[in-house]
């Protein structure tokens, strides 16, 4: 169960939901609710550079997580009348309910790879070949209690719900993950401007769960061409294969296959007074098989969304960025993005990220005083939406959050060569926004100030 403290409930509608009713201040959360998480990780790093120039790396890690919570969550839809609530699934009269939840991860990780040039042809190249292993143990125990539409009552009179007597925590989730790779790469140089990236890794993965036992085994090749055009200007193409586990359930409670695919990316790229300004722009496609995807079903005997698989998903699009110096005392950051995505029947794919985004900041050291530097933000995005299961889930609700822009400001001084302090200003024009499009609406964070103080050994 992970309802948040600000997941609001959205009133009857018949075609759109788009403005919440309900203030940010609107919190549901009991007096007796809690959520405690602490994690300890220690890690360790070694590099040996040899007379050659070639380098050896080895790194590790161990993390231990733990988390604690007694949450409680609404899930439904309420007439603002009669303040009276219907679920969103059919024959199943549920708006909500509660969990304690205890959970312990165990991560460890492991990275060992070398790298450093050789000859061929009279030629000099690049190479790098490495190993990595990762061991995740994640242990969930839980109790939970469900609401109905009688428990809930009136939804506009909601108070400080009591604490559930809770029955004896239940193993739920006791779930080993193992991945182990080896990957080799590199980059050979075809001609003075004209370069050839090749590479692939190898990867074995296992999930071991209370429902399953899964297994996969895949190679991921690799493969870039880099053409220097002039001293400004590179143009590049690559084509790379996919393959990234993921921790979403089925209507089973089992996990889906890991997200295979290949992608597609060509551009060009710019550098000016050595690397004060750079540039770039990209067209990309991916292409991906079991791509996780909910229609916020429950997974049985839990409170977890169940995903599907979703085959022949496609995303195309442009990316643009330019950054780096104007003048010795401003910087400056300029980028955009504009994407589609469908799935295998041609229909929107995740419409809940946004198509088309932008981003300007600057930052200006002022020149009468040097350890003084301000500056901002903006960052735009457009619309987002989604189709979501209606009152009794005999109907089908869009559900949309327009376009916004969020305006950020920052100062930063710089006590001594150590230390310094910033403050930053978020959501200076306090914009409500929706980041949790669906049933649910969960806003954005209001306007909030932040100090902070960096000190360097």
């Amino acid at each position: 169960m992970n309802p948040p403290s600000r997941s609001l409930t959205t009133p009857y509608s018949t075609t759109t939901i788009r403005v919440p009713i309900y203030p940010r201040s609107t919190n549901l959360a009991p007096d007796w609710a809690y959520n405690n998480s602490d994690s300890k990780k220690v890690f360790a790093s070694l590099k040996q550079t040899f007379n050659n120039g070639w380098e050896l790396n080895l790194s590790g890690s161990h993390t231990e997580a733990t988390m604690d919570s007694k949450l409680l969550y609404i899930d439904g839809y309420f007439a603002k009348s009669t303040g009276i609530g219907i679920g969103p699934y059919e024959g199943y009269d549920l708006l909500g309910g509660t969990g304690y939840n205890t959970a312990k991860r165990k991560e460890d990780t492991a990275d060992a790879y070398v790298t450093g040039p050789y000859e061929l042809f009279g030629r000099q190249h690049e190479l790098m070949a490495g190993v990595t292993y990762i061991r995740q143990h994640d242990r969930y125990v839980s109790a939970s209690t469900s609401f109905t539409s009688a428990d809930v009552g009136d939804f506009n009179d909601w108070g400080n719900y009591p604490e559930p007597d809770w029955d004896d925590q239940a193993l739920s989730q006791d779930n080993v993950i193992r991945q182990k790779s080896a990957y080799l790469a590199t980059r050979i140089s075809l001609a003075d401007p004209l370069h050839l990236i090749l590479g692939a890794r190898y990867t074995q993965y296992n999930a071991n769960t209370l429902t399953q036992n899964m297994e996969k085994n895949n190679i991921t090749p690799y493969a870039g061409l880099v053409y220097d055009i002039n001293d400004t200007y590179s143009a590049y193409a690559s084509h790379t294969s996919i393959f990234t586990p993921q921790t979403y359930r089925n209507a089973q409670g089992a996990y889906l296959s890991p997200v295979t695919g290949k992608s597609y990316e060509t551009g060009i790229k710019g550098d000016w007074m050595n690397s004060r300004i750079t540039a770039s722009l990209a067209v990309f496609r991916i292409e991906q098989d079991h791509l996780g995807a909910t229609d916020y079903a429950l997974v049985p005997g839990s409170t977890d969304y169940a995903y599907y698989e979703q085959n022949g998903t496609v995303s195309k699009g442009v990316e643009f960025e330019i950054n780096g110096a104007v003048t010795d005392n401003l910087q400056m950051t300029l980028g955009a993005t504009r994407y589609v995505a469908k799935d295998g029947e041609d229909a929107a794919l995740n419409p809940t990220q946004p198509r088309t985004s932008l981003k300007l900041f600057t930052s200006y050291r002022l020149p009468m005083l040097q350890d003084l530097t301000v500056g901002g933000g903006v960052n735009w995005q457009t619309h987002t939406w989604d189709n979501v299961a209606g009152p009794g889930g005999t109907s089908t609700l869009y559900a949309e959050q327009g376009s916004y822009a969020l305006v950020d400001l920052f100062g930063r001084y710089q006590v001594t060569k150590q230390l310094s302090v910033q403050a930053n200003l978020n959501n200076l024009f306090d914009k409500m926004y929706n980041i949790n499009v669906g049933r649910n609406t969960v806003y954005g964070e209001p306007r909030n100030v932040s100090i902070s103080s960096n000190y360097r050994f």
